[in-house]
């Protein structure tokens, strides 16, 4: 239902004006709430159905408050601090592709206090390079996304604290990444 108001409205056959979005998406809820419905009909609980139009709802009333929400597109972004502070300000992304490369710091180790680098990630696609010359802390909180580290992958709703570089004197680099709906990928690297 809702593919079909989205080609009609590209086709201009209707006009949506600037809530297409909003609209494709509400109707796919109410797609899901009769679904819903018929099962509750049948005695039968919403089970993944209920989730499906709970999220069909959320992005469709994010494309109602943004304007111009049908125009945004996912971009890439790369982001290589060269000193702390710009590591300590942090990284976000939203929607898109990126590398987040600490390697490139001046760190000049060994570091005599904690530094704490914050990266929010938000229905995206991330791969954190961290350095191998200072010990390193990664504390990830995952909503709904997926956290890989070499060969272990940890998915869904997830904390996960992993130590790099213990061998190294020394505070630590603290990698502090607040990940949803994203895959985040840490790699080794300098």
């Amino acid at each position: 239902m809702g593919g079909g108001l989205k080609a009609l409205d590209v086709a201009n056959v209707i006009d949506l004006g600037t809530a297409s979005n909003a609209i494709v998406w509400a109707s796919a809820a109410v797609v899901l709430g009769l679904g819903i419905a018929v099962a509750g009909l049948r005695g039968r609980t919403s089970g993944i159905l209920g989730f499906f139009a709970a999220v069909a709802l959320i992005v469709g009333g994010i494309f109602n408050v943004v304007p111009d929400g049908d125009r945004f597109r996912p971009q890439n972004a790369d982001w290589s601090p060269v000193s702390i502070q710009q590591a300590l300000d942090g990284f976000d992304i939203t929607a898109g592709t990126g590398t987040v490369d600490l390697t490139r710091m001046a760190l000049n180790p060994p570091l005599r206090t904690d530094l704490v680098v914050p990266i929010d990630a938000t229905a995206s696609n991330l791969t954190v390079i961290i350095p191998d010359t200072v010990p390193v802390e990664v504390r990830a909180d995952m909503t709904m996304g997926n956290l890989n580290e070499g060969s272990q992958s940890h998915g869904g709703m997830t904390s996960q604290q992993s130590n790099y570089n213990t061998g190294k004197p020394g505070a630590t680099l603290i990698v502090k990444i607040d990940g949803t709906f994203s895959n985040v990928t840490i790699k080794e690297g300098n």
